[in-house]
């Protein structure tokens, strides 16, 4: 959840801000740049790609440690200090192989390294051998089963993330790290009223900014907006300047005003946290979308271009992609499309689950919608309560031609009163390709009214009988 920037698709990075009637002024773009970009992004998936680190023996002779960073991926003292610490860890561990206290700091720190630089593919193989080798000399130790299961976490392994948190807690009722865990976990199955009274165990342990953060977030999915504004605010307040955890909550709380259409103070926030911490890679896709809502497509491809070679996440190639399909250029949404689906494939080798966002990457795109239903459905069955889940399986069976069976999973997504326009819109889409247009209006005014914006951002337009015949909607 927001333990980790590591997202596989496009949804939270624009909650509910995408659209219909496009209405970009759009500025044409050489073919060469378009070339430029593209193979810009290749370069940068390739290179993810073919990092494998092979498992090692349990041999402290092959003990990992830091690769440089790339460009500008933070402070340059941040890594020589990070890169001090390794060292220590490493020549703690070479002195003393069985004090497991040194393998899982120097797992941590390579966790927390692929979340400033992006470089999962590297690092999470590091800190899971580091875990192991824990885990071999102490079988209960709670503090590398946690982090075991933060990673699963982030791979989106969600169930047996929640697994390891329960181990945990049962045997420790007071971890907060635990609770934090649990809490994504149980979001993420749709496990809703469960957690928030795990949210408010973390509060009442650690109230500090990754309580806070979540604090936020499950108040946005309930539809309080000023409360997770207000819950934002008091995490970034409790981190320290400059660091990435704080920016990653001033990143969050950009993302909120983003979502309902306040785009000045959205880019307030983004510009402000590329004054505290130059070229961080999600304040420049932040202020990509602010561009793309004001019709400055040429813009905001550039700001995505920038964040992928910055920070090896590819949600800014599946972002590239978007733009590109909703400003009409179809070719260059189909070119970046194919590197998205490649960065998809290497993912699933290293074992992310990667099910739903691969499913509704193709539906928005109409590409592989076979197995995007697979998938999709595959993704339902495992956590049936989850919004996301439903909404996705509701719009990968309209985009295979079953909209009649796509109608109570839509319904079902929107039971919980999250303000989500692109969500919103969606359902009207669904809705009058049913037949229930009445329906379908009011849930386009409800997504307007949510985002004015909606109609530039998304990569599908309203039919036509919803844009022409009411004329007290908004535009």
């Amino acid at each position: 959840m927001l333990e980790a920037p590591a997202r596989i698709g496009t949804e939270r990075m624009v909650g509910g801000s995408r659209s219909f009637l496009l209405l970009i002024e759009k500025g044409e773009m050489s073919i060469m740049k378009k070339k430029i970009i593209i193979s810009t992004l290749v370069v940068a998936v390739l290179l993810v790609g073919t990092y494998v680190v092979s498992r090692r023996s349990s041999s402290v002779q092959t003990i990992p440690t830091l690769s440089p960073r790339n460009g500008n991926a933070g402070p340059s003292a941040e890594f020589l200090n990070a890169q001090k610490a390794v060292d220590y860890y490493r020549d703690e561990i070479a002195k003393h192989p069985d004090a497991v206290k040194n393998y899982i700091e120097l797992a941590q720190l390579f966790l927390q390294e692929a979340r400033v630089t992006g470089n999962h593919h590297e690092y999470l193989p590091k800190a899971d051998y580091l875990l192991d080798e824990v885990l071999k000399r102490d079988p209960v130790n709670s503090e590398a089963t946690i982090t075991k299961g933060s990673m699963q976490m982030t791979m989106h392994r969600f169930r047996n993330a929640k697994e390891l948190a329960l181990k945990v807690i049962g045997k420790n009722p007071y971890n907060a790290f635990a609770y934090g865990v649990l809490c994504d976990a149980q979001v993420e199955l749709g496990e809703y009223e469960d957690a928030v009274q795990t949210c408010d165990k973390m509060l009442s342990r650690r109230p500090d900014l990754r309580s806070y953060a979540r604090a936020s977030y499950i108040r946005e999915l309930h539809g309080d907006f000023p409360g997770a504004v207000e819950a934002m605010k008091m995490a970034a307040d409790a981190g320290v300047f400059g660091q990435e955890s704080r920016v990653w909550a001033l990143y969050n709380l950009g993302k909120l005003f983003l979502n309902q259409g306040k785009l000045d103070t959205a880019a307030y926030i983004f510009n402000g946290i590329l004054e505290e911490r130059p070229n961080y890679a999600y304040a420049l896709s932040g202020l990509a979308m602010v561009k793309q809502a004001k019709g400055e497509t040429q813009a905001a491809v550039e700001l995505l271009s920038k964040a992928a070679q910055l920070t090896p996440e590819h949600v800014f190639v599946e972002q590239l992609a978007d733009v590109y399909r909703a400003s009409g250029d179809v070719k260059s949404a189909n070119g970046v499309a194919q590197i998205a689906l490649k960065a998809f494939a290497q993912h699933e080798k290293a074992g992310w689950n990667i099910d739903r966002e691969y499913a509704m990457f193709c539906a928005n795109h109409e590409i592989n919608l076979p197995d995007a239903l697979e998938r999709a459905k595959r993704d339902y069955d495992s956590r049936p309560n989850n919004i996301d889940a439903l909404e996705t399986y509701a719009w990968v069976l309209h985009k295979n031609g079953r909209t009649t069976n796509a109608l109570p999973y839509i319904e079902r997504a929107m039971q919980l009163g999250t303000k989500n326009a692109l969500m919103h819109h969606r359902a009207s889409i669904i809705l009058a390709a049913a037949g229930e247009h009445e329906k379908a209006v009011n849930l386009r005014q409800q997504a307007l009214a949510e985002n004015g914006f909606v109609d530039v951002l998304a990569t599908e337009r309203a039919p036509v009988i919803m844009t022409t015949t009411h004329a007290s909607i908004p535009q």
